[in-house]
């Protein structure tokens, strides 16, 4: 008759099981390149590297942004972008408000005509709306031409501006 002892070995697990833990970056500045890009502030927008250069106040800033967003309310985002639909970004959106729109596209209209009648109204759209990047901005090195170029760009630029915020009668921040 065979009798069984108790000499059973019990294997002691560890504490931690599966998959050792993943350490991870507080804070994901992105790929290489990218990282690359944004110290030569080549994803930058027009209207913030003018503002960070100190080329524009930060009431003119303010006068950019709002036209960009008065912009969008009225034709939707001017460039590509991804969108998940499910996703309202933590905030509820907005009624629909017809008066509301309506006063908001009129705002809108009155700028652009303001903007089209003492003629900055195509080079504050490429700059503040679609953020096209004129050359010098990008280039630091200019001959005197360019240079001359830059003035008048940016002396029109801020004429635009300044005559948006005071039709908006904007604070000084």
């Amino acid at each position: 008759m065979h009798t069984h002892s108790d000499t059973s070995v019990i294997i002691p697990f560890p504490r931690k099981r599966g998959r050792p833990r993943k350490i991870l970056q507080s804070r994901d500045n992105g790929t290489p390149e990218l990282i690359a890009k944004k110290l030569t502030e080549e994803t930058t927008e027009t209207i913030d590297l003018c503002y960070k250069r100190e080329l524009i106040t930060a009431q003119q800033h303010w006068c950019a942004i709002h036209l960009r967003w008065l912009y969008t309310l009225r034709y939707g985002a001017p460039t590509v972008r991804a969108l998940d639909p499910t996703h309202l970004g933590g905030t509820e959106p907005r009624a629909n408000d017809p008066e509301w729109t309506a006063l908001r596209e009129r705002e809108f209209n009155d700028a652009m005509i303001l903007l089209n009648k003492h003629g900055y109204a195509r080079l504050l759209t490429q700059v503040c709306i679609y953020n096209e990047c004129p050359a010098f901005l990008k280039n630091r090195g200019m001959n005197a031409r360019q240079s001359a170029l830059a003035n008048s760009f940016l002396n029109n630029l801020r004429a635009g501006l300044d005559l948006l915020a005071h039709h908006w009668k904007t604070k000084s921040t």
